[in-house]
């Protein structure tokens, strides 16, 4: 489940999923529908990397390891205590550089959307292009030049 041809081996979870779309987010007044991508892009991070979590479960355990500030803005570095990634940081990184990291089966979860949104790369498609998993759109690919900030796990 969760896996499609365009995934390039990364599982996709939709935000918005009927499974766990209007649990609360956190313990802020949002929802995983309303405010829950970049949770979401993180649970397909671990989930392709081996642990059986989707935004529904992610969420839980963050709400109860205190893996969120402010109520529901993610912790990047809490998921690391799962043992499934190691969070480095945020960068900004070239195309070449984020290119080599897919390569290497890093996960980057974008924030596009002039820093509204944030969704998983998955592929270099080339000329600047980068196929993702966006789990609030049916976008498929962002440009570079539509990245304004990147979260890295090895």
């Amino acid at each position: 489940p969760g896996l499609n041809v365009t995934s390039y081996g990364w599982t996709e979870y939709k935000q918005c999923d009927s499974r766990w779309g209007s649990q609360q987010l956190g313990t802020c007044s949002q929802t995983i529908c309303s405010a829950g991508c970049a949770m979401s892009s993180v649970a397909m991070i671990i989930k392709t990397k081996g642990g059986n979590y989707d935004p529904g479960s992610l969420d839980s355990w963050l709400t109860k390891h205190g893996g969120y500030a402010n109520g529901c803005n993610i912790y990047w570095g809490s998921v690391d205590a799962l043992g499934y990634t190691t969070y480095v940081g945020k960068q900004s990184p070239t195309e070449q550089e984020i290119c080599n990291g897919l390569n290497a089966g890093h996960g980057l979860v974008a924030n596009v959307h002039n820093g509204g949104h944030w969704v998983l790369l998955t592929a270099c498609l080339g000329n600047g292009v980068f196929a993702v998993n966006d789990p609030g759109y049916s976008t498929t690919s962002y440009k570079h030049s539509d990245i304004v900030d990147l979260a890295v796990y090895h």
